[in-house]
C-alpha cells in the first residue's frame, strides 16, 4: 500500500489532507536544502478516465507556469508522476525550468513514461 493510501486511512477531510501536503512538500525542500518544490502528476488511479485526460497536455501549460511564477529560488525539484502524452509540451517545460533555475532536480514518484522520460532526463 502506497503512502497516499496511509492518509486517506486516517479519515482526514480535503483541508486536513491540503496542510499534510504542504507539510511534506515543506519537508521534502528542507531535506533538499531549502530548494522550490514543485509537483506535477496525474492522477494514475482514476477510474473510468481515458488517457489522454491523465498525461501532459497543452491545457497544463497555463496552470504550471502559473504554478512556476510563484516560486523564487534558484534550484527546483521537480515531483514528476505522469503516464506520458505530448512531447511538446515536455519540451516547453523543460525550457521554462531552465529558464528559471540553475539546477532542475527531478524526482520520479512512480511513473515517467514517454513525455515524462523526456522531462526527468532533462533534469540536472
Amino acid at each position: 500500500m502506497g503512502y497516499y493510501s496511509e492518509y486517506l486511512n486516517r479519515g482526514l477531510n480535503a483541508e486536513q489532507m491540503a496542510g499534510e501536503r504542504k507539510r511534506q512538500l515543506k519537508r521534502i525542500s528542507e531535506l533538499r536544502g531549502g530548494r522550490d518544490v514543485l509537483v506535477y502528476a496525474a492522477d494514475m488511479d482514476k477510474p473510468n478516465m481515458p488517457p489522454a485526460v491523465l498525461n501532459i497536455a497543452y491545457s497544463d501549460l497555463v496552470p504550471f507556469h502559473d504554478q512556476l511564477s510563484n516560486l523564487n529560488g534558484s534550484k527546483l525539484d521537480l515531483i514528476l508522476e505522469t503516464g506520458g502524452g505530448s512531447g511538446e509540451v515536455a519540451e516547453d517545460i523543460v525550457r521554462s525550468l531552465h529558464e528559471k533555475y540553475e539546477e532542475v532536480g527531478i524526482i520520479v514518484a512512480g511513473w515517467a513514461k514517454s513525455a515524462g522520460t523526456i522531462i526527468a532526463m532533462a533534469g540536472d
